[in-house]
């Protein structure tokens, strides 16, 4: 009798095995630009890159001053779209999909802040750009830290935008907690992705106007989750999320920044802007009232505006 109540029971873990690699291999491993180019804002400026032996996805149109512009976790230069065209009639402006994001490559592998940092430093290398401003929005704040820690003479300012690299009470993450379980996470993050359900839950959570909570916006953030390649690239970053910290070196930064930050923001409170503002030296803090996590995308208008005072104001004090 326990005999073949094993051998059902292997039985069921056999088709179990073969139905999840079925429904795992069911998905592409990564995105096809040409099949998404129509959907995607400003694809006339995107081109592709080979950096350390990954397919870099960057968008880059205007002359002048170099800006880099990086985005958060699970995002892509989509979080750039509305700042994107009018920051490029002052700057020459470089958008970023970063390792295992949006139309970049996605291998296994280091996705700690500082590889990110590293991989964008070699991108400018390949684009001949010596130096220039960095912007970013969460993770790529403190991706933009990272590059001003590395490398400061290449850094001629920063902008954070509720930026990650400091703890403070009320920090919170929209990744779920089981995706770092081993195994399981993975099959977990899969199953959770056969629908945009997360994803908008995610986006009405980070934003405070729920009007930004479009089916084009949810569709773009979710697009590169439905592949194997951005779904274990999400969770290899999120796993490494506290891996190599930087709050502690921030008073080594000597680059001026500007901090911008939604007054709403429910994952990283205005309070971390308060500390960012406090440990780096040149700072300036902007809150922006009834704003969230992306205040690029939900007031555009005044990200460009302080973004382009700060920087000139900045210029003309250095000549």
């Amino acid at each position: 009798m326990i005999r073949r109540l094993l051998k059902i029971l292997l039985g069921l873990i056999v088709v179990a095995a073969i139905a999840l690699t079925i429904f795992w291999f069911a998905r592409p491993e990564n995105l096809s630009f040409e099949e998404f180019r129509a959907s995607v804002p400003h694809s006339d400026y995107s081109h592709f890159a080979d950096i350390d032996g990954i397919r870099l996805h960057y968008q880059e149109k205007g002359t002048g001053t170099p800006l880099v512009l990086m985005h958060g976790l699970s995002s892509s230069t989509y979080t750039w779209k509305d700042v994107f065209e009018p920051l490029s009639k002052s700057f020459h402006v470089i958008a970023v999909d970063l390792k295992g994001h949006g139309f970049s490559g996605k291998p296994d592998g280091d996705y700690t802040r500082r590889a990110q940092a590293v991989l964008v430093t070699h991108l400018l290398d390949h684009l001949k750009v010596d130096k220039a401003w960095f912007a970013g929005n969460s993770m790529g704040g403190e991706i933009a830290l990272n590059i001003a820690l590395q490398n400061p003479h290449r850094v001629e300012g920063l902008i954070l935008i509720d930026s990650a690299g400091v703890n403070v009470p009320g920090n919170a993450s929209l990744t779920p907690a089981y995706t770092k379980i081993p195994v399981i996470g993975r099959i977990l993050v899969a199953l959770a992705m056969t629908s945009d359900r997360l994803v908008r839950q995610s986006l009405a959570t980070s934003l405070y106007d729920d009007s930004k909570v479009t089916d084009e916006r949810v569709a773009a953030y979710y697009r590169p989750l439905r592949t194997r390649g951005g779904q274990l690239a999400a969770v290899r970053a999120r796993a490494q999320f506290q891996l190599l910290p930087v709050e502690q070196d921030l008073g080594k930064v000597n680059a001026p920044a500007l901090i911008i930050w939604g007054a709403e923001d429910p994952l990283f409170p205005p309070a971390a802007g308060r500390k960012l503002n406090s440990l780096i030296r040149n700072s300036k803090l902007v809150i922006l009232e009834k704003c969230g996590h992306e205040p690029q995308e939900e007031l555009p208008e005044r990200v460009v505006d302080e973004l382009t005072k700060f920087v000139h104001e900045s210029n003309r004090a250095n000549k």
